[in-house]
């Protein structure tokens, strides 16, 4: 008799269901719901995850643009005292810690940073349990992270993005932990994001992570999957790009369409707020949306009263579907030095890749498949 065998019910059953390709058929209602939380308006979106035995409770960025999982130690106060202002990961309070001499450390894109150790422990969300996850334990955080809402970070990028990729340690990433310990019953998780119209008449949630299944009443129509490009990232191919506009002050509501000369490839991005584009294409498409550009704010356009806001569409045509951003979701907040003028939700990279992040996603319903390598994209449904 093997004395450290441990029940699983929920992972032989997702086992027997995948074996009979059955997982499909079963309601989202039998996996892990992750709910999430926006931060201001729509900056990032993040989930309470428990790290530890007992759990120590954190708020985490959910974060398909990265793939390590990091907290902040109970050390980071004394480089910063900024730091005390987030949950710290007290690793004398878990009976079931690992600490690892070897170091660790992250620098994302946007030029923020943390760096610590790394550590092996009990990881719980969505009511699922990874009982030996590598994290790591931040002493050391750029001020962007100090000064954040969130406490740390849930990558959910392939495990080839992973700053520890090739150690050799078990359970490098999440999507790895999910895979190895046959967790769910399909390896894929949908992801929605309310907006602003559905939180004025519901107040369940600002989004869910649904993690081994999809909810089909969240979007409209079927999904359509396209292939992932790269071998790091949520990265697909885009066809085209067009803007379209409805006259509603038009007797006729005449609707005309620009198409751009844009294609490429875009990466789908949780973790990111705006849609970003190499800067000739930001110019291309801010001067198409009626943009300009300002020396000291970017790219700026008029505020618009909610009538006019919901006239007109950011439309990108991938696999053959035409995906929106509506109009309205292209203006931001105001300019405090500029009265009648808001920031463009669009925006430049110095890089040659797109990134959709939750403007795109908040619109439409997305699907990360991590055993096919693809992504599920279909309307969002509005309620």
């Amino acid at each position: 008799k093997n004395v450290h065998f441990l029940q699983n019910t929920r992972r032989h059953h997702a086992k027997t269901m995948r074996k009979y390709g059955l997982h499909n058929r079963l309601s989202p209602r039998d996996f892990g719901r992750q709910p999430v939380i926006s931060v201001e308006n729509d900056i990032e979106y993040y989930g309470i995850v428990g790290i530890g035995t007992p759990p120590q409770m954190f708020k985490l960025d959910m974060d398909t643009g990265s793939s390590d999982l990091w907290i902040p130690s109970i050390q980071c106060e004394q480089y910063n005292i900024k730091c005390a202002n987030h949950a710290r990961f007290d690793p004398s309070l878990s009976s079931s810690i690992i600490e690892l001499k070897a170091p660790w450390k992250i620098r994302y894109g946007d030029g923020s940073s943390a760096s610590g150790r790394l550590a092996i422990d009990r990881l719980e969300f969505s009511n699922i349990t990874i009982h030996n996850q590598l994290f790591g334990l931040a002493d050391r955080e750029s001020v962007g992270f100090l000064d954040d809402v969130v406490d740390g970070v849930f990558g959910l990028g392939f495990p080839t993005l992973s700053t520890q990729n090739g150690s050799g340690l078990i359970s490098n990433t999440v999507l790895e932990g999910l895979m190895a310990h046959e967790l769910i019953a399909a390896p894929v998780f949908g992801v929605w994001l309310a907006d602003n119209d559905y939180r004025l008449n519901n107040t369940d949630n600002d989004g869910e992570f649904i993690f081994g299944s999809i909810d089909t009443d969240r979007f409209i129509g079927n999904l359509t999957y396209l292939p992932v490009t790269h071998s790091k990232h949520w990265q697909v191919k885009v066809d085209s790009i067009s803007v379209h506009h409805d006259r509603g002050d038009n007797a006729n509501n005449v609707a005309h369409g620009l198409d751009l000369d844009i294609h490429g490839e875009a990466i789908i991005d949780t973790g990111t707020t705006l849609l970003v584009f190499p800067i000739p294409y930001a110019k291309e498409i801010n001067r198409a949306i009626g943009a300009t550009s300002d020396p000291q704010e970017g790219w700026i356009l008029p505020c618009e009263d909610v009538k006019k806001q919901t006239l007109g569409s950011l439309d990108f045509t991938m696999g053959g579907t035409t995906f929106s951003v509506r109009r309205k979701d292209l203006i931001r907040e105001s300019v405090m030095r500029k009265p009648g003028w808001c920031y463009s939700a669009v925006t430049t990279t110095p890089g040659d890749v797109m990134i959709f992040g939750d403007v795109f996603i908040r619109n439409n319903y997305c699907v990360f498949d991590f055993e096919r390598l693809s992504i599920g994209i279909a309307p969002a449904k509005r309620r």
